[in-house]
This record gives C-alpha cells, sequence and structure tokens, in this order.
C-alpha cells in the first residue's frame, strides 16, 4: 500500500474500523440500511464496504453506529 497524505486522516480510519471489527453483531446490515434511511444499499456493497474498508463515508457511520448500539447493549447486558 502508498503511504497516505493525510496519516492522521488515515488513523481515524483505522481505528473507526477496528472498532467496527471487534463489535459488530453478526447480523447488521438491516440495521445500517436503517441508519442510511432513504439511501438504502444493498447487503453486498455493505459488507464489501466493511470488509475492504472501503471509503464510502456514509455507510462507514452507519455501521459504526451500528457498532456503538451493540457495545452499549453488550455492556448494559439486555
Amino acid at each position: 500500500m502508498s503511504e497516505s497524505i493525510y496519516p492522521c486522516h488515515q488513523k481515524i480510519i483505522d481505528e473507526k474500523f477496528n472498532f467496527i471489527d471487534q463489535w459488530l453483531p453478526t447480523r447488521y446490515t438491516d440495521s445500517v440500511n436503517i441508519f442510511l434511511k432513504k439511501e438504502s444499499k444493498d447487503a453486498n456493497y455493505i459488507r464489501k464496504v466493511r470488509m475492504r474498508k472501503i471509503n464510502d463515508e456514509k455507510v462507514a457511520d452507519a455501521l459504526y453506529k451500528v457498532s456503538l448500539v451493540n457495545k452499549l447493549q453488550v455492556e448494559i447486558g439486555t
């Protein structure tokens, strides 16, 4: 891979995807589409963004939100 011209930005993206990998539930595509609302994406595209870390800010943010909700549910125990 080539060096990013914005190393701080790349570090934030990497941390975001690390959090997603750690806390994303097994079934997540429907929940991601709920956060995306009108701009729903195909489940295969959502999985591709997650696995290949594609720079789609809206989908990545939705994945992060689903992961955050799952983390809170696990920590609270509900």
